[in-house]
């Protein structure tokens, strides 16, 4: 009989499946704690809110009510005009802004709690409990597949201790684990399962590239942009897997040549997922191709992306609120060192979705935990998390490698920690800044003068590529009592003394064709107003 020893269990192959049933009960109990399924009135909307009212309307609009114009709408005796954002198109349609993927994927879950609520008795409208705990389900469940399948995937790199690991820092130490379970309907696990979903079908791709496999990868990175459009970049890693050498490259590229059927095949698929989207925007607004973004005045500012902001800013910075992304980050290096065949994707795809995502208009992506938006690639940044961990079992020197895996469990608590204090309200949505970040940091209650230390955008601004933040400690009501042009005097001031937010003016004075103080008066007032209004900018 095999002695057992601590090296031995780690070279058990079923350990990472155990890690993952751990994990996946973990997520489960967090749901059922939580259970924001039977929170359903119109003060408590539970699951279905924010930006999961345009996601979901298409599966209402279209299937309860067979009317994807949403006409319904305008009808003054229906009651829950609520569920539904009323953005109109200026030819006089409601208008669903987000394109339809994320509903293709709710789809399955949303049919199941449809025929049950029938089959029950209970309202089938589409909001209530039973259609909420589906859509919850469903986000467990693809995160799930997605760690079974980013598991697979690490175990043809990785030794079972480092997957275990790594599966573990990506379910528990990142924000994966606050959109898997609390707000399990918004984009990110859905979109986390596809784009590794996409990786293993692109490795099998290369070992057997065939009709199936071809169509396979086109339907995915049809539905992947279709979800989130600018996760197309997932591209980088069909492109450039398992090149090393710019020979490789160009073989590459023949390659493709040699293949131009099964390429034809791969835009078809991807085509014919987009063909509902296209049509949908027909029917609503004319056109076969809509940026229906630009309905809510978003837009990108690639001339000027907040890089910076992205990634360091205590506002939501990737690597503040999910610092386990630095190591894998750090790790790129040793992908470069170790696993040549893996580092240009990775590479070109970090970089990549760090300039666009950075370039959004909101480039905190609204109200979260954290910078939601890199959620998606997680699986992909597993990879490089990976390697450095690999490395880092095998240096000779105890203590440097304590001090490694001492600051990855420190970065998991912080990482626990963090999503707690989300939920208690300890970390703002959008407003977080040094000071406030300081004040509660490793607390479990709110410290002293928190609300007064937040700083919050100007949405306004910000669409127009401008950032301002408004401090809630400042005393607002002094704008209601002195005159207009003293408020002017002192806003003008504050704002021509910030070297950063004039460049922004002036970039915005030459995207609009307009003189650079007609701009700088433009955002005087904007600021006045909001300040002048007295409100609780809190």
């Amino acid at each position: 009989m095999e002695k057992i020893t601590v090296q031995n269990i780690f070279k058990n192959r079923s350990l990472p499946l155990l890690a993952l049933v751990f994990i996946g009960l973990f997520y489960a109990s967090t749901n059922f704690v939580h259970h924001n399924w039977t929170k359903t009135n119109p003060a408590n909307s539970g699951v279905i809110k924010y930006d999961i009212k345009h996601y979901y309307a298409y599966l209402t609009a279209g299937i309860i009510h067979g009317d994807l114009k949403m006409e319904f709408l305008s009808d003054p005796d229906f009651q829950y005009g609520n569920r539904y954002y009323r953005t109109r198109h200026e030819g006089g349609n409601f208008l669903i802004i987000t394109s339809m993927g994320l509903a293709f994927l709710y789809l399955p879950f949303f049919l199941m709690a449809h025929f049950l609520a029938i089959i029950f008795g209970l309202p089938h409208d589409g909001y209530g409990s039973i259609y909420q705990f589906f859509i919850v389900f469903g986000g467990w469940t693809y995160a799930l597949l997605g760690l079974f399948i980013l598991k697979n995937l690490l175990l043809d790199f990785f030794s079972n201790l480092t997957t275990v690991i790594t599966l573990i820092l990506i379910a528990l130490g990142t924000n994966l684990y606050y959109y898997s379970t609390f707000e399990a309907a918004m984009p990110h696990v859905y979109n986390f399962f596809l784009l590794i979903l996409f990786v293993r079908q692109v490795i099998r791709w290369f070992d057997k590239p065939g009709w199936g496999n071809a169509m396979l990868i086109g339907s995915l990175l049809g539905l992947i942009s279709l979800i989130r459009p600018t996760n197309i970049l997932i591209f980088f890693v069909l492109f450039f897997w398992n090149i090393k050498t710019f020979r490789e490259l160009k073989e590459r590229i023949n390659f493709f040549i040699g293949k131009f059927q099964l390429v034809l095949l791969m835009l078809a698929s991807f085509a014919i997922v987009w063909l509902p989207q296209v049509l949908y925007w027909k029917m609503v607004t004319g056109n076969f191709f809509y940026f229906s973004y630009g309905a809510a005045g978003a837009s990108f500012y690639f001339s000027s992306p907040q890089v910076l902001g992205s990634l360091f800013s205590f506002i939501k910075g990737w690597y503040i609120y999910t610092p386990v992304m630095f190591v894998a980050t750090l790790g790129i290096i040793c992908l470069y060192k170790n696993y040549r065949k893996i580092f240009l994707p990775v590479l070109l795809l970090y970089i990549s979705m760090v300039y666009v995502l950075s370039s959004w208009w909101s480039w905190w992506f609204g109200g979260g935990f954290g910078l939601r938006a890199y959620i998606d690639i997680y699986g992909i940044m597993a990879l490089p998390l990976a390697a450095i961990t690999e490395e880092a079992l095998k240096w000779n020197k105890v203590w440097i490698k304590r001090i490694f895996f001492a600051v990855l469990l420190f970065f998991l608590y912080l990482s626990w920690h963090q999503t707690y204090q989300y939920y208690k309200g300890m970390i703002h949505y959008c407003g977080m800044t040094k000071e406030s970040y300081r004040i509660n940091f490793l607390k479990f209650k709110r410290g002293d003068r928190y609300w007064q230390s937040l700083g919050l955008p100007d949405h306004l601004l910000a669409r127009q590529g401008i950032y301002y933040y408004y401090d809630t400690g400042e005393d607002t009501n002094r704008f209601i009592e002195i005159s207009w042009q003293e408020a002017f005097s002192d806003i003008r001031e504050e704002v021509t003394s910030d070297k950063k937010l004039m460049r922004s003016i002036h970039r915005h004075a030459r995207r609009e064709g307009i003189s650079d103080q007609e701009a700088l008066e433009m955002v005087i007032q904007t600021i006045y107003e909001k300040k002048s209004a007295g409100k609780n900018l809190k």
